[in-house]
């Protein structure tokens, strides 16, 4: 009922923007007819109408890990399919920044764009017009345990020697308070992501409809990768931080409020601070 009401809610935000595009087109055409319009407002009117005529509804969520965030986001959107999109079990479960969508021009799929990319210096936005540097893995629609398979590779990992770790620009912690950087194993190696960004291409009715979902894996991913923060989390329409019950507000999730959300908070975007894992307060105790 959920997937319903916000499937309403959506297609009713895609005809506004539709009628409010129609609007400024008759706005730039009367303008023209009546010469009161240079060439530089008309430009604008332009670019305005081609954003409205962009019905995708970008949504971030943010969150320290273990917070529960990818299993709110199998239930918000893909309760109703029977299946969890997203892998979600205890501890670490998306380990790179992860973008949900549905292209009808591009077969369902996740492409995956390896981590050693970072040494390069090359941003993930340009990286997304060079397909060959990504592995692609379909997505058999029919088969969910393909599904589930190929999307488990966002909790991915790789060990490697620390100076391998920093030469892509990954901190390691020196000490137990560098809370953003990464704590090596018992072994002397590091613990990072085995992939840099991953896009799923997936047929759901809201991803159909527009709707864009950025799932970022901690505050260890967005200081790594600052442009997280700088564009895709600037550029959504909404963020969602969420907190845990469970583990109430820690100094990485202050860390994560401070140096990544405030500044897109301030920027007048919608910024959803959201408790969950209530169901961990079941005792009457607690």
């Amino acid at each position: 009922m959920t997937e319903d009401r916000i499937g309403r809610e959506f297609a009713g935000y895609a005809r506004w923007r539709e009628q409010l595009r129609g609007a400024v087109a008759e706005f730039a055409d009367w303008l023209r007819a009546q010469k009161l319009i240079d060439g530089a407002a008309d430009q604008r009117l332009e670019v305005l109408g081609e954003t409205l005529g962009d019905n995708r509804l970008h949504v971030a969520f943010v969150a320290e890990y273990s917070r529960g965030k990818s299993e709110l986001i199998n239930a918000i959107f893909f309760a109703g399919s029977g299946r969890r999109l997203l892998p979600s079990r205890a501890g670490r479960t998306t380990m790179c920044p992860t973008e949900l969508n549905y292209d009808p021009r591009v077969e369902p799929s996740i492409r995956l764009l390896p981590i050693e990319t970072r040494a390069t210096g090359t941003t993930i936005a340009e990286y997304k017009t060079f397909t060959d540097e990504w592995e692609t893995i379909p997505l058999t629609l029919d088969d969910p345990e393909q599904v589930n398979e190929a999307l488990a590779q966002v909790a991915r990992v790789r060990h490697v020697p620390p100076e391998d770790a920093e030469s892509m620009g990954l901190h390691i912690a020196k000490d137990k308070n560098d809370i953003e950087g990464i704590t090596l194993s018992d072994d002397g190696t590091a613990e990072i992501p085995r992939w840099r960004h991953a896009i799923v291409n997936y047929p759901h009715p809201l991803l159909e409809q527009g709707l864009v979902i950025l799932d970022t894996p901690g505050l260890n991913a967005l200081g790594a990768e600052p442009e997280l923060t700088l564009n895709m989390l600037s550029r959504a329409h909404a963020v969602l931080f969420l907190l845990a019950c469970d583990t109430g507000v820690t100094k990485s999730d202050m860390s994560v409020w401070q140096e990544h959300i405030r500044t897109v908070a301030t920027g007048g975007k919608r910024v959803f601070v959201v408790l969950n894992k209530i169901d961990a307060l079941w005792d009457d105790l607690r």
